[in-house]
């Protein structure tokens, strides 16, 4: 076989099984469409993230539960090789399995062992898929990573469970890889109920993104205490932030630093973010959190706070130095 027909026909299609606490095999079709949404925006993200543009074609058993068959092909097949689109298969795949604080390299290998275990392969065939595997896990690798820190595949991920959890009739899933005949070519990863909330993010805020030697031109200080917002501009938009720098706040209030147009600081800049429903980012708030020198007619004057860390940094690097 060449390697498109190959990988095209072994790793075609992915199967998802809802499994019901009675025996109608029906679902609710609110909840199943907005389940459906959730990993096609999920398939949608992992494929942009591989930079493969692709089809997504979606097919239904109801025998024995609800099974849905998707699959993927590239909307520009003579330009894209069968070896993304099966990458892709493997990552959704692994995705959708992988719980939160785990990494989706774990799945994936747990479906490459799968893949390369068949027992209805021959020695010659088995070898051949052993390197058919290689090479995807290789390709496969170069994703793993931004795929398990991607805020839209976490959010999207965590919606499908919570409207699983929340669906009291769906009592498990599993989720395989078929052939082009819909026959399972990988073992059926199981999560049953009890184990949804393992995906569920437990809070929309993400990690402060923070920036060292940031530059803020300062449109509007505040010279009284509290914690009101300071005004300024950074890279060229408009910010509204919280001075956390006790030291500079005392320096400012004391008369010690006097601000007149054109003033700067060069500081810590902490950016407070939370993930929107559809798994966007979007900015919630700005602090500095120290700073480092502000400009004073014209010149640049590092702040007390800053003398202070450099001294403990070179302090801290001569310890490690006699350790080392």
């Amino acid at each position: 076989m060449t390697e498109n027909s190959d990988l095209h026909h072994t790793i075609s299609k992915l199967q998802l099984h809802y499994w019901f606490s009675d025996k109608k095999h029906a679902m609710d079709a609110l909840v199943h469409n907005k389940c459906e949404r959730e990993l096609l925006e999920l398939t949608k993200a992992i494929a942009k993230v591989c930079a493969v543009v692709v089809n997504m074609e979606v097919e239904y058993n109801n025998k024995g539960g609800l099974k849905t068959w998707l699959t993927l092909s590239a909307k520009t097949p003579k330009k894209t090789p069968a070896s993304k689109v099966a990458v892709v298969n493997m990552l959704m795949a692994s995705c959708i399995a992988t719980a939160n604080q785990t990494s989706i390299g774990e799945v994936l290998q747990q479906i490459i062992n799968s893949l390369t275990n068949d027992k209805e392969l021959n020695k010659a065939e088995r070898e051949q898929r052993k390197q058919m595997l290689n090479h995807l896990k290789s390709e496969c690798a170069n994703y793993i990573e931004k795929l398990d820190q991607h805020p839209v595949i976490k959010k999207r991920r965590s919606n499908f469970y919570d409207l699983l959890r929340k669906y009291q009739k769906v009592q498990s899933i599993s989720i395989a890889l078929t052939d082009d005949t819909k026959k399972t070519v990988t073992e059926e990863q199981v999560l049953l109920r009890d184990n949804f909330k393992n995906f569920l993010l437990s809070s929309a805020t993400v990690a402060p993104q923070v920036i060292e030697q940031a530059q803020i031109d300062i449109i509007s200080p505040v010279l009284v205490k509290g914690r009101h917002k300071w005004k300024g501009d950074y890279n060229g938009v408009p910010i509204s932030f919280v001075m956390k720098s006790d030291d500079f706040m005392e320096m400012v209030q004391s008369g010690k630093v006097e601000f007149k147009s054109g003033s700067t600081i060069a500081c810590t800049l902490e950016i407070e973010k939370k993930i929107s429903s559809t798994g966007a980012e979007r900015i919630t708030g700005y602090n500095i959190i120290h700073v480092s020198s502000y400009s004073e007619n014209g010149k640049t004057i590092v702040t007390t706070e800053e003398k202070q860390k450099q001294k403990q940094q070179t302090v801290s690097k001569r310890q490690l130095d006699l350790f080392g």
